[in-house]
């Protein structure tokens, strides 16, 4: 860079390795003054960051508008204009997944919206209105059960005594054949009355050997026990659950990339060029997602089109497989369809199978 000072001596001072030029060849550092002023530090910060915008914006035209093509020039060597395929991948999907976990989240307005329990005390006329406006809710449900009078009659009659009962909690939620209040536990078919694990592995010990939980019910049932501590167990799994898909990726991109190297197998092409396809190809897709999820936020201004924009966006997907899998792989049109159609049942089977990874994963680390 000609608004840097280069150093006279010709010594390295990151490895110690004679510099030829303005570079060492053995660690790449640039031979400049270390004491160098403001100006020049500045100066040298927008060019790194410009050069690097170049190289980014550099890659993600070919990315989205020409499937295939900068897949094919990395692997011939041509790989100065773009970047690595792994960092552009993490880069993409960090974006990706902060955009889609965020707009999981409940906004301020929604959680106003939902009603919360309080321990403040209603007066009577409340407790009244409460009540009157529960028991209403309940008889007109009712009518829609078809049930005989006599047996309508006593389930309304019992959810009434439970509403009287339970006046004070304002998000009481009643059960029409039981005029119980629903409790949502963890753990489906294995629920267990105990609270603690300790309470569990007490009466398990207390149990003859025959009769104890096997191996998988008994772990199960203590990570369900601890589930249960949360106030919303299925909404804290959901979010665990949520948080390591990224984490899947990780694990589902190698194994889509060994089924390209199976399906493909007569190319005769390495395996780390398939994964270079994997990277390149999931980038693309959740870089399309986030331009249609960018351009519905806009257009939402003016007019919703966001089943026209979804429409399009899953169109150009199937498109932009089907067109980077001619250019990279040079099969014919009709061969790569037919190589789409095991392509999608594979990724579908093994995209399930990570899946099922993942939710062990969440329900394990809780």
């Amino acid at each position: 860079m000609s608004s840097i000072k280069h150093r006279k001596e010709k010594d390295c001072l990151n490895c110690g390795h004679i510099v030829e030029e303005n570079f060492c060849t053995h660690c790449g550092q640039e031979n400049i003054v270390t004491k160098e002023d403001a100006f020049h530090m500045v100066t040298h910060a927008v060019a790194d960051y410009f050069h690097f915008e170049h190289k980014f914006f550099g890659t993600i035209g070919p990315l989205l508008l020409k499937p295939g093509k900068l897949t094919k020039e990395y692997v011939a060597g041509k790989r100065m204009s773009s970047i690595h395929p792994i960092r552009l991948y993490i880069f993409i999907s960090i974006v990706f997944f902060l955009v889609i976990l965020s707009g999981n989240k409940p906004n301020e307005k929604e959680k106003e919206k939902k009603p919360t329990s309080t321990n403040k005390k209603l007066s009577p006329k409340e407790v009244d209105s409460l009540q009157a406006e529960k028991i209403k809710g309940v008889e007109e449900a009712m009518k829609y059960v078809p049930l005989k009078g006599s047996v309508r009659d006593s389930i309304i009659k019992a959810a009434k005594e439970d509403i009287k009962k339970d006046s004070s909690n304002t998000d009481t939620d009643i059960n029409l054949f039981t005029g119980k209040k629903k409790k949502k536990n963890w753990g489906g078919n294995w629920k267990v009355k105990d609270t603690t694990v300790a309470d569990y592995e007490k009466h398990q010990s207390a149990l003859p050997k025959e009769k104890r939980d096997g191996f998988i019910k008994h772990y199960i049932s203590k990570r369900s026990i601890e589930l249960n501590k949360y106030p919303n167990p299925d909404e804290k799994f959901k979010e665990d659950l949520l948080h390591n898909i990224p984490k899947m990726m990780f694990l589902l991109l190698p194994l889509f990339a060994l089924i390209l190297k199976l399906v493909y197998i007569n190319k005769n092409k390495y395996y780390y060029e398939h994964l270079i396809y994997s990277f390149h190809l999931h980038s693309a897709i959740f870089l399309s997602v986030l331009v249609t999820l960018l351009l519905k936020w806009l257009f939402g201004f003016i007019y919703d089109i966001s089943g026209w924009l979804g429409s399009f966006c899953t169109i150009y997907i199937i498109w932009y497989i089907y067109r980077s899998l001619r250019t990279f792989y040079g099969s014919t049109r009709w061969i790569t369809v037919l190589k789409m159609f095991f392509l999608s049942f594979a990724y579908t089977f093994v995209f399930t199978i990570c899946f099922l990874i993942i939710i062990a994963f969440s329900f394990v680390m809780i």
